[in-house]
């Protein structure tokens, strides 16, 4: 992508610039969320729509239909770079890790279409969710019920605790690779 402003050429992968006059400048990552649709207007029904290209459909059709071909890739503040296969986020929607001494949570939408990563730390304890029902998962001390797109609990001990977000993107895995040689890929 490219600034207006310098004509400065940047990696979205890792907020970069690559080339022009802010080369070596970084840009601080903020989380995002990448959902269907129906799924964002369920969670905020007052939100405008801003039109993308016609690439966008290519895009979401690939993601299901080579699932292989994309990893769901972290930004922890330690400098750890972990992906997942978009795969096996598709095969179990919620997704426990633990790597360098940080433990983590990945979860997914539908058919893998949208993910958000989270720390597993509440309150000084590790926890360790797992799905149970659409767009909910459950932890293993409590058993509250937590929602798997805000990381927020809205049911049990834990009500009104939100998981703290890790940022995290939808890529390309040659291009996760390429940026990130390494990388750990999780499975």
């Amino acid at each position: 992508m490219r600034d207006l402003e310098t004509n400065s050429l940047w990696s979205h992968i890792v907020g970069k610039a690559m080339r022009g006059a802010l080369k070596g400048r970084r840009l601080k990552l903020l989380p995002s969320v990448m959902a269907t649709w129906s799924e964002w207007k369920l969670r905020h029904p007052e939100t405008t729509l801003l039109g993308m290209s016609r690439t966008s459909r290519t895009y979401k059709g690939a993601l299901w239909k080579q699932p292989g071909r994309y990893v769901y890739g972290l930004h922890f503040p330690s400098g750890h770079s972990p992906a997942v296969p978009l795969k096996r986020l598709q095969e179990n929607p919620v997704f426990n890790f633990e790597l360098a001494g940080s433990v983590g949570l990945i979860t997914s939408g539908a058919r893998g279409a949208g993910a958000s990563s989270f720390d597993r730390v509440v309150k000084g304890q590790t926890l360790v969710f797992s799905i149970a029902g659409k767009g909910i998962m459950t932890d293993d001390r409590t058993s509250s019920l937590w929602d798997t797109r805000t990381g927020k609990c809205f049911e049990g001990p834990m009500k009104g605790e939100i998981l703290r977000v890790i940022p995290g993107m939808i890529s390309f895995r040659s291009a996760w690779e390429v940026f990130f040689p390494e990388g750990k890929l999780l499975e």
